[in-house]
């Protein structure tokens, strides 16, 4: 059960992934559910083939990762309140979309927790909480990567589907994407003077 409150937050980010995909590439959404930590959707409006939809659908495991290594570039340039600030606009903005109960209380439970960081929390506990959110976003990235199944309806078999290149190559993309952010923020965070 805990596995899956802590995926449940990776999870969120990979939703909203696919939802901010949706609305720069104008195919709209409706919002996202979640049936539990790892096992969630996002109904896109205009689901028709094209690069915005290879996009939309790509989106969604890059998310983590890439969000994991901003969040440590900005700890290292030591604006921890920026990585704070911008996860409760994008927490918010989940929010506002959640679908269904999981998803409703999972957005307010985190908003809540980094609203409550950034308004109340030391400089101290504000720095620890946006290192936190940065390893939690790219060893989630890694993990929900690595156990991405092959089945249908993953993200990996719609792109399949839809551009004829193999579900393992989406996969290994996907794990290569998270591997290299989980190495270059990991950099960024334990050896003082790496930069980017």
């Amino acid at each position: 059960m805990a596995g899956d409150w802590a995926g449940s937050f990776v999870t969120v980010a990979h939703e909203g992934g696919h939802m901010l995909a949706a609305a720069l590439t104008g195919r709209g959404h409706k919002g996202f559910k979640m049936k539990d930590g790892d096992n969630a959707g996002t109904e896109i409006k205009d689901p028709s083939w094209g690069v915005g939809d290879y996009l939309v659908t790509f989106s969604g495991y890059a998310t983590p990762p890439l969000l994991g290594l901003v969040s440590a570039a900005l700890v290292v340039a030591e604006k921890p309140w920026s990585v704070l600030w911008v996860g409760v606009v994008l927490l918010l903005l989940s929010f506002l979309f959640a679908r269904n109960a999981l998803a409703t209380l999972v957005t307010l439970l985190a908003t809540a927790g980094v609203v409550a960081s950034a308004l109340w929390g030391s400089a101290y506990l504000q720095a620890a909480v946006a290192v936190a959110i940065a390893w939690w976003m790219l060893l989630g990235g890694v993990r929900s990567a690595v156990n991405l199944s092959r089945g249908t309806g993953t993200d990996a078999y719609w792109l399949a589907r839809r551009t004829w290149v193999p579900t393992i190559v989406w996969k290994a993309v996907w794990i290569s994407l998270a591997l290299y952010a989980l190495i270059v923020g990991a950099q960024l965070l334990l050896r003082p003077g790496y930069s980017l």
